[in-house]
């Protein structure tokens, strides 16, 4: 899901390399997004994460991944 989840950035207009997201283990990942663009998933998508930007990635499924993807690169 990782993997996917970069290539939708990539593919959706991602300028910000977010391939380190791979990398990662566990449930949860640091997106790198500011506490700003954070605050603007939840305000404009409904989409919630930690003000640090860490995101729950066991919440990412095949259903909501690009709706999410989209999200995130309209608030970059």
């Amino acid at each position: 899901m990782r993997h996917l989840f970069v290539q939708l950035l990539k593919e959706y207009g991602a300028e910000q390399d977010f391939s380190f997201i791979i990398e990662q283990n566990g449930m949860f990942s640091f997106s790198g997004l500011t506490g700003e663009q954070v605050d603007r998933l939840k305000e404009e998508f409904a989409i919630y994460a930690v003000r640090s930007g860490r995101i729950n990635v066991a919440g990412i499924t095949e259903d909501n991944i690009r709706y999410l993807c989209e999200s995130i690169v309209k608030v970059l």
